[in-house]
């Protein structure tokens, strides 16, 4: 009996420790996501703030790519809404391959910008948001940005087999 209520006293604790974690997590702040990448082996810097904005380059293994929360506070917080953004040079990349991959996908949207290619996604923020959502979000943008190389790299292959 006594192991039992040790053993309940202790996940009870790690229960608390866990909710306590999470209700420190403020999921419209930028120091959130810069700790979820942390916890990814990754990190971001802030690139600027202004008119509700805050921009954050992220450097990760793979490459960097740009974070944008819009519609901040004054201090930069409880921001409405996140976007992940990364360019490439267009290479042999066409409008009409870049419609042919947004038609499908619907989640990852690619533009052209002069000579570069750029990806984007976007997410709303709420204060439901969990640090495992946000986990889950920069993991649909790790896919997009798979997807995207592959169309980069070969468009007429990736639109074909895709």
């Amino acid at each position: 009996m006594k192991i039992a209520a040790v053993v309940t006293a202790a996940s009870l604790a790690l229960a608390g420790t866990a909710q306590a974690q999470e209700a420190a997590f403020a999921p419209r702040a930028p120091s959130s996501l810069i700790d979820v990448l942390g916890a990814m082996d990754a990190r971001a810097e802030l690139d600027g703030m202004e008119n509700g904005q805050v921009r954050l380059n992220v450097i990760t293994p793979g490459g960097i790519f740009g974070a944008e929360f819009i519609g901040c506070d004054d201090r930069g917080a409880a921001c409405k809404a996140l976007g992940f953004t990364a360019s490439i040079q267009k290479r042999t990349l066409t409008l009409e391959h870049l419609n042919d991959f947004n038609r499908r996908d619907i989640l990852c949207r690619g533009v052209m910008s002069g000579d570069e290619a750029n990806i984007r996604y976007g997410l709303l923020l709420t204060d439901n948001l969990t640090a495992g959502d946000l986990r889950e979000h920069v993991a649909v943008w790790q896919r997009c940005l798979g997807a995207f190389a592959a169309l980069a790299t070969d468009p007429e292959k990736f639109l074909g087999e895709n």
